[in-house]
């Protein structure tokens, strides 16, 4: 138990199944503590800890509040925490719509919270939850680790501002910090101020569940997913690399299946028995197609190098996206190890 863990962005889609695996191994024994923190409470918090034996309890420990805040960020880094995973932000969607939003939330609270462990005595790992929208079009042919990043949204931008700062607290000594950019992570429930980027999974959610969806991009439209159960393995495994292997720049590209539109229909329609056709409407939208839809090969160096994996197969990415969902028609497979 030598590891005080601290997760900004716990009560998130990716944020909260992170969470479910840290209390797993805090349970384990595997960590000193744990400290979750978020600006709004988690509805699930109370029965991650009903779930843990008295004394597991008293090792974890939930923040509610705006990381900006003395008070708040205090009571994160009560801990001292040797490892931190930093997925608090909001959405590309709000971020292009309310530009002072996402300076406050994305750059200033991540700011803060850099500030704060700096000042620390210990120096901690700190897996940054980047992003693929630091790329923007036109694409190029093919995305490596070498590719230039030119954001095309303010989200994008902040991503990429945290990314430059992480380096530079990492030359320093101060932190050592890994960003690693997610793809599409699916597949994610619909709540309001969702990712632009979100149709992704709505596309996967909604069609295995038989219903009938308006895509906002075309049938060939190329996109990169992740599901949720790796996302959260290369999470964890970013904390774990050593930092002798890492680029000077501290990020790169997580593993992604690279799949069409139609070739996720045709999956799900194949497994329910249905014509694709009856389960998608297409109606492209020209900046959604722009920004979200024309993603070419991704070439993942870094990653493979350090032991990151996609999914696999089409088949075996949705049923990790769908696994754990009580709506999910298909039966859920272990994770892929």
């Amino acid at each position: 138990m030598t590891h005080h863990v601290l997760v900004t962005g716990a009560s998130g889609y990716v944020g909260h199944a992170l969470a479910q695996a840290l209390c797993a191994q805090l349970a384990a024994g595997m960590l000193a503590s744990l400290t979750l923190v978020d600006q709004q409470p988690d509805d699930d918090g109370g029965a991650l800890r009903q779930d843990l034996p008295a004394p597991v309890r008293a090792r974890l420990h939930q923040v509610v509040g705006d990381l900006r805040e003395a008070d708040t960020l205090a009571r994160a880094l009560a801990q001292s925490p040797t490892r931190v995973f930093h997925l608090a932000g909001i959405t590309s969607r709000l971020a292009e719509d309310d530009f002072a939003l996402g300076l406050a939330v994305n750059v200033d609270a991540s700011m803060a919270l850099f500030e704060g462990l700096r000042q620390q005595t210990r120096h901690p790992v700190l897996v940054f939850a980047s992003s693929c929208g630091v790329y923007g079009p036109p694409m190029p042919s093919v995305i490596d680790d070498a590719t230039l990043p030119i954001p095309r949204l303010s989200y994008g931008s902040q991503k990429l501002m945290m990314e430059i700062l992480l380096a530079d607290y990492s030359r320093r000594g101060w932190i050592d910090a890994r960003s690693v950019r997610l793809p599409s992570v699916v597949a994610r429930p619909a709540p309001r101020g969702a990712a632009a980027s979100s149709f992704a999974s709505d596309l996967i959610r909604e069609t295995a569940q038989g219903r009938r969806f308006v895509c906002p991009v075309g049938p060939d439209a190329s996109l990169w997913f992740l599901s949720l159960p790796t996302c959260v393995r290369h999470l964890l495994l970013a904390a774990e690399v050593p930092a002798d292997g890492l680029p000077a720049t501290r990020a790169w590209n997580l593993p992604a299946l690279r799949a069409t539109t139609a070739q996720v229909i045709d999956a799900i329609a194949l497994r329910l028995g249905r014509d694709p056709d009856s389960l998608v409407d297409y109606q492209p939208q020209a900046a959604m197609q722009a920004q979200f839809a024309q993603w070419p090969p991704l070439s993942t160096t870094t990653a493979h190098a350090l032991g990151f994996a996609d999914d696999g197969t089409l088949e075996q990415l949705l049923d990790n996206a769908l696994a754990g969902s009580l709506l999910s028609p298909f039966h859920p497979v272990p994770p892929v190890h």
